[in-house]
């Protein structure tokens, strides 16, 4: 009875091993092949797409290295919303229209050359010549 428990301990110590094998691995290559931000001056485009349909398009010359820092210095465009230590910002209002879910149903969805981005405004790193979208998006109930 005593060398099953300690037989199975020890593929119990054999199985958590391996998945924090796994665990750790999948970590570095996170790490390792995650979008870098580009150092040095850029020209990126974002438009903002209203609830309308309406759009205003920035051309934006910056060295900043993610987002929300080319964004905050552009004239014309005001972004506010709420912010968290694990998220960043989250943008409830640009350019004096609000879309917040829990009022509207709606949110800013931030696309990159016409995907979803899979970073919120403060931890999307930018590079040269990229499009980004900010669109006014109603959530169907």
């Amino acid at each position: 009875m005593v060398q099953k428990f300690l037989k199975d301990k020890k593929h119990l110590l054999l199985a958590l091993t391996a998945v924090a094998a796994v665990v750790t691995g999948l970590l570095l290559c996170y790490y390792h092949f995650r979008p870098q931000a580009s150092v040095g001056n850029k020209e990126i485009l974002v438009d903002i797409v209203y609830e309308d349909g309406s759009k205003e398009s920035f051309s934006i010359q910056t060295d900043a290295l993610y987002l929300e820092q080319a964004l905050e210095t552009t004239q014309g465009l005001e972004i506010e919303g709420s912010r968290s230590e694990q998220f960043g910002l989250m943008i409830e209002t640009i350019n004096g229209v609000t879309a917040i879910y829990g009022k509207d149903h709606a949110y800013w969805s931030i696309e990159l050359n016409g995907s979803p981005c899979n970073y919120g405004v403060s931890q999307q790193p930018i590079q040269d010549n990229e499009h980004y979208q900010f669109v006014y998006t109603v959530v169907d109930r």
